[in-house]
């Protein structure tokens, strides 16, 4: 029976348009979010408006449609333990991209993409897997929305099929991961260093707004694990940013409200220095190691720790405010947040038995790390290093590690593990480190060079995604770590043995990219309390090209003269805009030679993991980031194929690779 979902996108669309040409995107983007939270259509018995009431349905309450979309004003529906009908404007049937199956022919990479036709006659490449909503079908074609947009598709490239998708994001220095399961549940492991502290002003907490409000089009992003893989900022940031609602960052965003399931962690926290000197709780022997055996736990003691009220009388530390104030938001933003601390125990571990965390939609989701010591019943962690850096070596080696086990593809999830946290593993699970073996592998703290090639090669990935920064202070990654990831990687090659098809190697920070614009001019319009217009030049005159003298006025002429326009009408517009402008801007170039002007542009920018610098640059040859395209990796398999999606640099299309998933049974 097909699936279906409540929305009312012409509703939704009106009031964006009708808000944002008063009020502006970000007021219209807000208005819409509260519409969708406030929206309620009814479940009737029969397909008339005056029909009785059988239930009131809320915006984005799942559906069930014997017959699909209808064609009249309303639609067979069942919702909320009853059968009845829905107005069709209402309703939208959800399904995904499917790929094309050529029965003929090998399978190729643009197997991978479908063309969303938008109504301006452009279009937009969606991938294998991509979620849409049908609003209506006719005669072979859905019109549908994806990825926010509008369009029509062919209906033989939709399916009801879910994948397991996996977003890795580029959130410069740190991790950032959000999975979307069968099912329609979400995970999302870490989120980067907050966005005040990245270079592009975005982390993990924008990819997730995007595709909660924009993509599916919800009012509020619902998390069933939101998962910090271990107590550094740079994996806990961005998830702050989502949760905290005293932090500026949170206003930005387009979804008005947060709601986890539950909070997944390592247990190792941050205490105060006069507790253990490295401020990561006391120490004591287990099982003839040196250990941490003060952890964090379940939601009661999480918030007894926070508030200063542990029994043991070990709380979060008033030096170190990050992590508790990040806890503390946890705990604040949704009272129903169940707290979970991840790990296996070292038997298990040496048995080979990984516990299962939860299945999803047929993906069970297995725990791999860290792994605990039995001190008493209660778990610890043992001491990586008795030297120098102990906090960073064991927070980064005490790092959640999960596989993700979907038909015969399995993803794993390493955190920032580290050399001493892979020889500690290698000695728990022994003959079974057979268990970190994948097709997909998130990387090990980012490409650093502390990182075992013996443990590599356990993992034989068959792709290896590195989140990475290029503006940080750690040289990530390094050169040598690209080259064992690649050494140590499973190898498949083309039938004729010339093409590598595995291992391939990601890096974030390498599928980012940006444009730039170069400044002719800033124009100001109705500045300070005189109301005056300013103009100030940002490079000679002489190199103006003739489209350069256009100003807005000029381009919405050209805009209104439609696709039809001929070039010479569009010719008419340029001309008439150089021979006005070029006088007043080559008099202007004049007086500020005369007047020694200068304009100075004040900036502020990330320098290292946390610092910050205060540039100023003059506004003469400056270049300004015109579009930032997010080095996204796209993860997708139904458990047989898995792809690996990524952005051209231009934003537009993809680069798509595919292998087959090779743990069968």
């Amino acid at each position: 029976m097909p699936q279906g979902s409540i929305r009312a996108w012409s509703e939704d669309s009106a009031l964006f348009f009708s808000v944002s040409a008063n009020a502006g995107r970000a007021a219209a983007k807000r208005a819409q979010a509260e519409f969708r939270r406030d929206f309620r259509t009814p479940l009737l018995d029969a397909a008339d408006p005056g029909g009785a009431v059988l239930a009131e349905l809320a915006w984005g309450d799942d559906i069930d449609l014997p017959g699909g979309i209808g064609d009249g004003a309303f639609t067979a529906a069942a919702a909320a333990g009853a059968t009845g009908f829905v107005n069709t404007a209402h309703l939208v049937e959800l399904a995904f991209v499917d790929r094309v199956r050529p029965p003929n022919r090998p399978l190729e990479d643009d197997d991978f993409e479908a063309s969303l036709i938008l109504s301006s006659g452009d279009s937009a490449d969606l991938l294998w897997g991509d979620p849409v909503q049908i609003i209506k079908r006719d005669n072979g074609t859905a019109r549908v929305r994806a990825r926010g947009l509008f369009g029509d598709i062919d209906e033989n490239r939709l399916t009801s099929a879910a994948l397991l998708e996996i977003y890795i994001i580029d959130v410069g220095q740190g991790d950032g991961v959000l999975t979307r399961f069968p099912n329609g549940a979400h995970m999302l492991i870490d989120g980067g260093l907050e966005r005040e502290k990245q270079m592009t002003g975005k982390n993990a907490a924008d990819f997730v707004d995007w595709k909660f409000f924009s993509d599916y089009g919800h009012w509020r992003i619902d998390l069933d694990w939101m998962i910090a893989s271990h107590s550094d900022a740079d994996h806990y940031g961005g998830l702050r940013d989502l949760v905290d609602m005293d932090l500026a960052a949170r206003e930005e965003l387009d979804c008005i409200d947060v709601a986890i399931a539950k909070f997944g962690h390592p247990g190792l926290a941050r205490f105060p220095g006069a507790v253990e000197e490295e401020g990561l709780g006391p120490r004591a022997a287990v099982d003839g190691r040196d250990a941490f055996v003060t952890l964090m736990g379940d939601r009661a003691d999480a918030t007894a720790r926070v508030n200063g009220t542990s029994p043991d009388g070990v709380n979060f530390s008033s030096r170190d405010q990050w992590w508790r104030r990040f806890v503390k938001a946890v705990l604040d933003n949704d009272a129903d947040t169940e707290f979970v601390r991840i790990g296996i125990d070292k038997a298990d571990a040496g048995a080979g038995t990984l516990p299962e965390l939860s299945s999803e939609g047929g993906c069970a989701i297995k725990i791999v790390g860290p792994v605990f010591l039995d001190n008493n019943g209660q778990p610890a962690l043992p001491d990586l290093t008795p030297g120098r850096n102990r906090k960073s070596i064991n927070t980064n080696g005490h790092s959640v590690c999960l596989r993700f086990d979907f038909g015969d593809a399995r993803i794993l999830m390493t955190g920032d593990l580290n050399t001493a946290s892979m020889n500690w593993i290698d000695e728990c699970f022994g003959d079974h480190m057979d268990e970190w073996a994948c097709d997909v592998a998130k990387a090990c703290h980012h490409g650093s060079h502390d990182v075992s090639f013996k443990f590599l090669k356990e993992v034989n990935a068959a792709a290896t995604v590195i989140s990475s920064g290029d503006n940080e202070g750690h040289a990530h990654p390094r050169p040598e770590i690209v080259a064992a990831s690649a050494l140590s990687g499973h190898l498949e090659l083309s039938p004729d043995q010339d093409k590598v098809i595995t291992p391939l190697i990601y890096m974030t920070e390498i599928e980012r990219s940006v444009l730039l614009g170069e400044i002719n001019r800033i124009e100001v319009r109705n500045l300070g309390a005189a109301g005056t217009d300013a103009t100030v030049l940002g490079k000679p005159v002489e190199e103006f090209a003739r489209s350069e003298f256009m100003n807005e006025s000029d381009w919405q002429a050209i805009d209104n003269l439609g696709d039809n326009a001929s070039s010479d009408d569009r010719d008419d517009i340029k001309d008439a805009a150089r021979d006005r402008e070029q006088p007043r801007l080559e008099a202007l170039e004049a007086s500020e030679a005369n007047l020694g002007t200068r304009a100075t542009v004040y900036t502020r920018r990330p320098a290292g993991v946390i610092d910050v610098q205060y540039p100023r640059e003059r506004l003469r040859r400056a270049r300004i980031m015109d579009k930032n395209v997010y080095g996204l990796v796209n993860i997708r398999t139904d458990g047989d194929l898995i792809m690996c999606a990524t952005k051209r640099d231009d934003g537009e299309r993809w680069l798509i690779h595919f292998f087959s998933a090779r743990f069968g049974a």
